[in-house]
């Protein structure tokens, strides 16, 4: 009996002891919560003061839906800060340009976020016709960026709209090109189709520039001819490629002829003047033998004409001549020794 009051006093103290644990552990729990949710508290009240910036990110800062500051790269601040200087509706704005920790006012304060790196807008296939009556299925892409995010805010307010707006006035301005031309240029004459991009990407930035929006480049991703109009189309190609090549084989023709006439020509003139020189050379050697041969005639008289006479025979006589002259004939003067 005693030993059983013994083991009953020890169990009830062992538990007190315990209960005096769990208190203290849920004491310590208490005051941890309490440090945590002091510490939330304290993170929530810091972060309605304070934001960070990204490297791919511009701020525009709104105090009761009026622009108050804006937050730009160091590449675009003096761009963006002589264009809202220039307009009276943010001559107020501040323009900080920065990368890291800002501060803001707490509520009344919001910061709206932009990002500063290129974007790509790939439109919907569209129908287009085109000068000779053929339609088109024309896609297209645009990449641009918000060149100035306050314009960009205020004008359209977000990507997807500034997409919607950039669809409109690329078709609108692609129709109005597309509609001066044959298909056939629009498929195959590449310099016309660059040289009409590049209308269709100044004009995009003469109407978008003021919404803060630079349009980088534009370009036709894809056209194709509608199912039911391709075995035509392809008929007119070819029709039109065999006339460029009988147009080819023609002016290679007549070029030719043109070539072989330009070289008799010349050929005709250089046998001219190579017979006038010869002509002249000849006559030249004619009258120098006339010379030498005069000189010698001077110079011995009965030999120059023996030499001639012996020039004489040598031409006239051969083994199968037969003359019959008379002796005292000045030409028989050599023949018979005398």
């Amino acid at each position: 009996m005693n030993s059983y009051h013994e083991y009953q006093q020890a169990y009830n103290a062992q538990k007190k002891q315990n209960s005096k644990h769990q208190e203290k552990l849920i004491g310590f729990l208490k005051s941890l919560g309490v440090i945590a949710g002091a510490a939330i508290i304290l993170f929530i009240i810091l972060s309605s003061f304070m934001f960070t910036v990204g490297e791919r990110e511009q701020i525009v800062i709104t105090q009761f839906e009026e622009i108050v500051r804006v937050i730009v790269d160091e590449d675009s601040y003096d761009a963006i800060s002589a264009e809202l200087k220039q307009n009276p509706r943010f001559a107020d704005v501040k323009i900080q340009k920065g990368r890291g920790l800002f501060f803001k006012l707490p509520l009344i304060q919001q910061v709206k976020r932009f990002p500063n790196q290129l974007l790509t807008y790939d439109t919907k296939t569209e129908e287009v016709f085109t000068l000779d009556k053929k339609t088109i299925m024309l896609d297209n892409y645009a990449q641009w960026r918000i060149s100035n995010p306050a314009l960009f805010m205020v004008s359209i307010g977000n990507i997807s709209q500034a997409n919607q707006r950039i669809d409109e006035f690329i078709y609108s301005k692609m129709r109005e090109e597309i509609g001066k031309i044959d298909a056939y240029t629009l498929v195959a004459d590449k310099d016309y189709v660059f040289d009409m991009l590049q209308n269709v990407e100044s004009y995009l930035n003469s109407q978008m520039e003021s919404m803060g929006i630079t349009i980088m480049d534009v370009r036709i991703k894809r056209t194709e001819y509608p199912d039911a109009t391709k075995p035509s189309i392809y008929e007119q190609m070819r029709s039109e490629r065999q006339a460029v090549a009988t147009q080819y084989r023609a002016d290679g023709q007549k070029q030719a002829r043109t070539i072989t006439a330009e070289a008799q020509r010349k050929a005709t003139v250089i046998e001219a003047q190579a017979y006038e020189q010869a002509q002249k050379i000849r006559g030249e050697g004619d009258a120098e033998a006339l010379q030498i041969y005069a000189e010698a005639y001077n110079t011995d008289p009965e030999f120059f004409s023996f030499w001639e006479t012996l020039k004489t025979y040598s031409s006239v006589i051969d083994e199968d001549t037969t003359i019959i002259i008379d002796s005292d004939s000045p030409f028989a003067e050599y023949l018979f020794g005398e």
